[in-house]
């Protein structure tokens, strides 16, 4: 007999099948309704939103200390500038001279709160983050 060496045809043809198998299975985590790819865009989606409803809480929370500092009325310079700080993705409104209600722009339009100084105590109704 003679001292062979290498590789039989079946184990070559068996490591292949097991190679197209993990291919497949990384393809499929990679892709499908609940692979890595489709819940990078949902968390994507969820951080737009919650940056948007946190930058609302900010202002409102700035609004609400300069409410409780003393300042009873607003202006339409300080929503102004309440405008500015929120860059386009929520609009600050005076609804009355002691209420700022700021809303999300766009997609983000079912994110609102407000501030109202004309209440004893001052009332703040936050954005609520989605769930």
């Amino acid at each position: 007999m003679r001292n062979q060496k290498g590789i039989t045809l079946i184990a070559l043809v068996i490591t292949i099948i097991v190679l197209l198998i993990l291919a497949g299975v990384s393809i499929a985590m990679l892709t499908g309704q609940n692979g890595i790819l489709t819940r990078t865009n949902e968390a994507k989606e969820d951080t737009a939103i919650a940056e948007v409803v946190e930058r609302i809480n900010m202002e409102l929370n700035a609004v609400y200390a300069d409410a409780l500092a003393g300042r009873t009325t607003f202006d339409s310079t300080y929503v102004s500038d309440i405008n500015d700080n929120l860059d386009g993705k929520a609009s600050a409104v005076l609804t009355s001279a002691n209420r700022i209600t700021i809303t999300g722009t766009g997609e983000y339009s079912s994110y609102t709160g407000y501030v109202d100084s004309s209440t004893d105590p001052v009332t703040i109704d936050p954005a609520d983050m989605p769930s």
